[in-house]
């Protein structure tokens, strides 16, 4: 079991920041793994839908928005299960964001799995500090390097 959290302080007002993290078409650009995403369903408060991970390995999500506050993600199939909650607080004008994710890495990848952490918490702290930038209206300012996503490294 891999398990992650970050919390960060945001210069933005929750309602701000929720309307950054809950346009989860958005994901790719916050969450290096999220590659591709198709909606299978939407409806009021929660989507269903495929995530590609890596070059191929595609996975099932559900997720449910909590207006104003919280967005929960439950990874169902596929090489992760488990789930990633970002919670929101307000603080005056600013937002706490707290990421918790907890997965279980399944088929090869699961021999890695101390790598993978690191991975995915290097992911994590990035993404908090892109929704932090978009969410205080500030340009894009931590340099982006090519790199390959965990998936890619067990594949070679």
């Amino acid at each position: 079991m891999v398990d992650i959290k970050v919390r960060i302080q945001i210069g933005a007002p929750l309602e701000k920041v929720y309307d950054v993290v809950s346009k989860v078409d958005d994901d790719p650009k916050f969450w290096n793994l999220t590659k591709k995403i198709r909606n299978i369903s939407k409806k009021e408060g929660e989507i269903v839908r495929e995530v590609v991970i890596g070059k191929t390995d595609k996975c099932l999500q559900k997720i449910t928005l909590v207006p104003k506050g919280e967005l929960h993600v439950l990874w169902t199939k596929g090489l992760i299960t488990g789930t990633k909650d970002l919670l929101l607080s307000a603080m005056g004008n600013s937002t706490l964001l707290e990421i918790s994710m907890s997965y279980k890495i399944s088929g090869p990848a699961g021999l890695f799995s101390g790598r993978i952490e690191e991975e995915l918490q290097v992911e994590a702290e990035m993404a908090a500090d892109l929704i932090k930038e978009k969410a205080e209206g500030r340009p894009h300012s931590v340099p982006m390097e090519e790199r390959k996503s965990w998936a890619d490294l067990i594949r070679g």
